[in-house]
């Protein structure tokens, strides 16, 4: 294999990492979801370290509470107990596990030791079982993902890991820059390994791969270990690699196509560091530390134990008296298996055991330490299940009056209780689907130069959307002017060292305002800059196809546009619109040029400016992107209707209403939009399908396809504030004057049910009392929790809101609209649930559950330590790896756990025949079978409910 093969072999293991902009809720272990949830949490805790369960403590409080069933607890302790041939013992192994394992690390204390006598055969036992005695097994399982300046700096007390770490993260975070800092890297167009090499004034003539071929072979790295260094060195900041990771494998990121770059780049970089500071010392390859190791083993074991914390003072006494190491090690390792006896000999007193041998004891109290987060994790989501089917199965069907308006919301766990309270508001019914409603667009938004492609992550957007002015916006380009010209000001003046502080003194007040009076008074605040800034006009979309000839203007206006710029800066002469257009038609057409021109300035248009042939194919092809044809629009609306299963009975108004999150001087707020839209606000996708819906040829070409939606029947678009729970409407302007009386009732009773949502957000919500707290959350730049977000989320449902409408869910779940009925044979719309929806809502319960179970490793720690770096993401302090999770504030209140870390409950109303056909025909077939969530079907027909675990499905209950 070639060092590229090997890279790709373990890249995987490295966390997705979108950046900061359109931070995408992810689940770090992505690269494990091939294995079974248990197996891969396993393997991912011998590479990571760190934990993959709660506390043993965590869930015997939930226990206690009654969140858990004592019989599901009894249930998956004995299964587990029979797999490993201990089912004789679960009188015992229960009290373990809800008595002894809490209390484990408290049995370990030097004190115990004197105690017991200690028991030969269990000591024996414990010696061969920990290889404590084979030192090469126990030095390899300690150092195991250790680089060799990690283990030079241990031996020899240096601090070169720091000094590596800081230079690479000083290198690839200015390479990596989106336009952050003032002082931007030049030559980054080179690619990244080719900058470095500048950078570091390296003169290398080949490329990155050679070179980590090389410096492992430098580095004595034997054949058999070059896929575990590669590895090592990857895990070491692997926040930043997983960013290079994804910009490196998406081809539309513009960053990446200006300035490339690669893990192998990325590589040869920290190989270089590592090459560099091992030069002069005296172990520089692995070969010279295998002859080390050989010559000083019980030294090299005790600093590596020492390194890590382990050994105890009256050894690193022994060491610094330098005392025979071979005879510190050996007493080192008595007192280690003394205390892990002695640990079995108090468990065995606090159980009253006098029966079982010690050493039978050890062996299954081994299993249920290896085995209790397992099972109490599932025994938590098998209780949650078995009360969740009983109330999803107990609904009585009852006549409900037609619905004057309907309001379909993100599926986005945060609709659940502003469902519910509309629903109790009047005469009216609610859908779920995913936010970016089956609608990927590319949308670039007015006053924008770039686009937003607002679709999942893994959905391509194909067609390019528009938001163009309906009406005059003088008053926007004032006021927008006026912004800008103040933001230039406070820019120069902020990077620049040579402004006179008179000059900041002169202007501070307008500093002033925002620091002190987000934090002091953000309402009043908020009101005065709302005043100052530039009211967008009103907009429409661009949903229609172009024409090849409206392709060919606008093609040709860009381009004029762009020669005729240049060429008045180039001050030269003046240059007919005539002559202009020439210019282009040389330049793109090969036409003849019949005017002169420098060929400074042709080569200037061409390489500077693109102005080429196949930047005039490009564009047209970008253009030929926009809008949607007829067939597309009736495709995209047909599935969205069927998907949630409105297909008949339409209301006179349909609400179709997206989501967003509002709050100031938050980083991860992107986290908090919508997932189903790359991290984006929805309400592009809601305003062009209800723009789309409420076209005549639309309708009419829907016909044909059964579903008639009546002439009355108004499709009118919204948007979702999470943090206050408002909704906002737009395009009202096609009501009619009959309408718009009906339109501001409707308005009433949701703005009521809004009212009811923050009523119940305050009781959830710490330090918030009033309404009005709510509101100042989302204003005040000091407050880390403007809302709880996803927080608590832990289950999906699909099917018929008509088994859940009874239900109060506490804003825990995804609610998907889904009539089986409306599906065909082959489970199209349930499969499309399972590839956006389904995959969005595991990434989302991923994130939440390993940043709740270990922050340090898996999340973002406390957001006070936060600096937001190069606009691409966060780190701590001056210098990290790229935080890859969620901050404490998101998942943890005052030091306990907010969140409730449980894999994604995922219940089907549908047949399970139709069920087995999505989950074959989903890209999400691995992870639905690998249980990384647990999928539950409430099959109605067969009168079954079924559970998949362990590669099959169970019958879980029998309905009436």
């Amino acid at each position: 294999m070639s060092i590229l093969e090997k890279l790709n072999a373990v890249k995987n293991t490295v966390p997705h990492y979108w950046p900061i902009g359109s931070f995408i809720h992810h689940n770090p272990l992505k690269g494990f979801e091939h294995l079974n949830f248990k197996e891969g949490l396993d393997k991912a805790q011998s590479i990571f370290g760190g934990r993959v369960y709660m506390e043993s403590s965590y869930y015997l409080n939930l226990y206690e509470e009654g969140k858990i069933d004592p019989a599901i607890l009894k249930s998956n302790l004995q299964e587990i107990l029979e797999i490993d041939g201990l089912a004789e013992y679960y009188d015992l192994a229960e009290k373990c596990l809800l008595e002894v394992n809490p209390k484990w690390n408290s049995f370990r204390s030097s004190a115990s030791i004197t105690e017991h006598e200690i028991d030969e055969d269990l000591l024996t036992y414990l010696d061969e079982k920990f290889f404590y005695h084979n030192k090469e097994k126990w030095r390899k399982k300690l150092t195991k993902h250790m680089t060799l300046y990690e283990i030079n700096d241990i031996l020899f007390d240096r601090d070169d890991k720091e000094m590596i770490e800081k230079e690479v993260i000083e290198f690839v975070s200015r390479f990596l820059d989106e336009e952050q800092t003032t002082l931007t890297m030049s030559n980054r167009d080179l690619g990244m390994f080719e900058t470095f090499k500048l950078y570091e004034n390296f003169a290398y003539p080949h490329d990155s791969e050679t070179f980590v071929k090389e410096a492992l072979e430098q580095l004595q790295v034997t054949d058999e270990d070059i896929e575990r260094n590669l590895l090592k060195h990857i895990l070491k900041l692997h926040g930043w690699a997983g960013f290079i990771k994804y910009r490196s494998e998406d081809p539309n990121y513009y960053s990446q196509q200006q300035n490339p770059s690669s893990l192998m780049d990325y590589l040869a970089i920290r190989f270089y560091y590592e090459l560099k500071y091992l030069k002069n010392r005296k172990i520089n390859n692995y070969k010279e530390l295998r002859s080390y190791i050989q010559d000083n083993c019980a030294y090299v074991l005790l600093k590596i134990l020492k390194h890590k914390g382990n050994l105890p003072g009256k050894f690193i006494d022994a060491m610094e008296d330098q005392q025979n190491y071979d005879d510190i090690l050996e007493s080192y390792t008595q007192y280690v298996l003394q205390l892990d006896a002695k640990q079995v000999h108090l468990a065995s007193d606090h159980l009253g055991n006098t029966e079982i041998p010690l050493t039978e004891l050890a062996k299954i109290m081994e299993t249920l330490r290896e085995e209790e987060g397992y099972i109490w994790l599932k025994s938590l989501e098998d209780s949650y299940i078995r009360s969740y089917v009983d109330e999803f199965t107990s609904v009585q069907e009852e006549e409900n009056e037609k619905a004057v308006a309907s309001a379909t919301f993100c599926l986005d766990v945060r609709s659940e209780v502003i469902r519910r309270q509309i629903e109790s508001s009047g005469p009216y019914e609610t859908y779920g689907a995913g936010g970016f409603l089956g609608l990927p667009i590319a949308f670039v938004e007015f006053d924008k130069s770039h686009e937003l492609f607002l679709s999942p992550a893994i959905v391509k957007s194909e067609n390019i959307v528009f938001e163009i002015p309906k009406e005059l916006y003088e008053d926007y380009s004032s006021k927008k002017g006026m912004n800008k010209t103040t933001k230039k000001v406070l820019s120069d003046l902020k990077n620049n060292p040579y402004t006179p502080y008179i000059m900041v003194e002169a202007i501070g007040w307008i500093f002033g305002i925002n620091l002190f009076g987000k934090t002091f008074s953000p309402r009043r605040t908020q009101r005065l800059f709302s005043k100052l800034k530039p009211q967008k006009p009103k907009t429409t979309y661009t949903l229609d196809k172009l024409s090849s000839e409206e392709i060919e203007m606008y093609v040709n206006k860009l381009h004029t546009h762009i020669i005729s710029e240049v060429l008045a800066r180039s001050g030269s002469k003046e240059y007919s619109t005539e002559e202009i257009q020439a210019i282009r038609n040389h330049l793109v057409l090969g036409q003849e040029l019949p005017i002169e021109l420098s060929s400074e300035l042709v080569e200037k248009l061409k390489n500077e400016y693109k102005i080429t042939e196949e930047d005039y194919t490009f564009q047209k092809h970008k253009l030929s992107m926009v809008g949607f044809t007829l067939e597309e629009k009736v495709k995209y609306l047909h599935n969205y209707l069927t998907m949630i299963g409105q297909v008949d009975n339409f209301p006179q108004f349909v609400t179709i209403i997206g989501h967003g999150s509002i709050s100031d001087n938050n980083p991860f707020e992107s986290a908090l939009d919508c997932g189903a839209c790359g991290g984006n606000i929805s309400l592009p996708n809601t305003r062009a399908l209800c723009m789309i819906a409420n076209t005549k040829e639309v309708r009419e070409a829907l016909k044909e396809k059964g579903i008639v939606i009546p002439d009355s029947t108004k499709f009118i678009p919204g948007l979702h504030i999470t943090t206050t729970d408002e909704i906002k409407y737009y395009d009202t302007d096609i009501l009619t004057a009959e309408e718009m009386p009906q339109f501001f009732q409707i308005m009433h009773d949701f703005n009521k049910a809004s009212l009811m949502s923050r009523e119940e957000r305050i009781e959830a919500l710490p330090y918030t009392h009033t309404q009005e707290d709510v509101m100042i959350k989302s204003m005040d730049w000091s407050e880390p929790r403007p809302e709880w977000g996803l927080a608590g989320n832990m289950g999906a449902f699909a099917g018929p809101r008509s088994s859940t409408k009874h239900v109060k869910m506490n804003n825990r779940f995804f609610m998907h609209s889904y009539d089986w009925k409306v599906d065909n044979d082959n489970a199209d719309i349930l499969t499309r649930i399972f590839d956006g929806p389904l995959i969005v809502g595991e990434w989302i319960n991923m994130e939440h559950y390993f940043s709740t179970v270990d922050n340090a490793i898996y999340g973002a720690g406390s957001k006070v330590y936060h600096n937001v770096v190069g606009k691409i993401g966060v780190y701590n302090g001056n210098y990290s790896d790229l935080k890859i999770g969620l901050p404490t504030q998101s998942v943890h209140l005052e030091g306990k756990a907010y969140h409730e870390p449980v894999r994604l409950l995922t219940f089907m109303e549908a047949p399970l025949e139709k069920v087995g056909k999505a989950v074959e025909n989903s890209i999400a077939k691995e992870f639905i079978l690998n249980e990384w969530i647990r999928p539950v079907i409430i099959d109605k027909e067969a009168k079954k409910v079924y559970s998949y675990e362990s590669g099959d499905f169970k019958v879980i209950k029998e309905l009436s």
